[in-house]
């Protein structure tokens, strides 16, 4: 009985130091990953992941410290310390800014990516005017404007919001629009053209200073187009007449006028 008590008891004792040695080793390895962890974290906070250079896709709009300015980034700020994530949101709610990417590139580089919606063309809004993009989409609105782009008439709507596609009564003629616009934009005719009326779908009329084009209807659209670009180059600045491009089949007459 004497010699069983104390096996056990020699038992015990040996299992209680391995439980002492085993919790030490535990806390060892505790303090190390403690310590390796706020290593780890004073390294990604140190001055080496500090920006240095900021690469910003170049707009026709915004300057580049503007667009900084609005994302919340500069140069000095430590590379993990945003979320690209909420700053992509934060610079998508620009009606001019269709799609935007913030890329790390370590240790000290960001790059920042947009794809910006540009002004097509103005459509007259009770004495002010929208800024309209080549789909149609209202980008801002303002009383007046400075760029030389197409003034469309002939729409019908009550209301609009910023950022969405006009809702026009005359769908057909908002097409019409949105067509004239891309080939416009394809053949960089955009600063020639002062006013297109689209109000009769089946003659689409554009005024080029004193120059009355007739388009007729949105057929061929693209040669039309095309084709006034190329003819009112070639007419002197101040000339008045009329020109017929809605049948090409025909040959093509400036008509001067007195």
């Amino acid at each position: 009985m004497y010699e069983n008590n104390e096996y056990y008891e020699e038992k015990n004792m040996s299992e209680t130091s391995k439980g002492r040695k085993q919790r030490k080793i535990s806390s060892k390895k505790l303090l190390f990953g403690a310590f390796f962890a706020v290593m780890v974290v004073l390294f990604l906070l140190s001055p080496f992941f500090s920006v240095k250079n900021i690469e910003v896709t170049e707009m026709e709009r915004y300057t580049r410290d503007e667009i900084l300015s609005m994302a919340g980034i500069s140069e000095g700020m430590n590379i993990f310390a945003f979320s690209a994530i909420k700053k992509e949101l934060d610079l998508e709610e620009n009606t001019y800014f269709e799609n935007v990417n913030i890329s790390r590139q370590f240790p000290d580089t960001l790059k920042i990516e947009i794809k910006e919606r540009l002004v097509r063309g103005y459509v007259p809004y009770m004495g002010s005017y929208l800024y309209i993009d080549e789909y149609g989409r209202v980008l801002e609105i303002s009383s007046g404007f400075t760029k030389q782009l197409p003034v469309v008439r002939g729409l019908t709507f009550d209301s609009f919001t910023i950022g969405e596609k006009i809702d026009a009564d005359n769908t057909e003629a908002f097409n019409v629009m949105v067509i004239i616009a891309q080939m416009m934009t394809k053949y960089e005719v955009l600063g020639e053209v002062v006013e297109i009326d689209v109000s009769d779908t089946s003659k689409i009329m554009a005024y080029v200073g004193n120059i009355e084009i007739n388009l007729g209807d949105i057929s061929d659209c693209d040669r039309k187009i095309r084709t006034m670009g190329e003819i009112i180059k070639k007419i002197p600045e101040g000339d008045r007449g009329t020109l017929d491009l809605s049948d090409l089949s025909k040959p093509l007459v400036f008509k001067y006028l007195t």
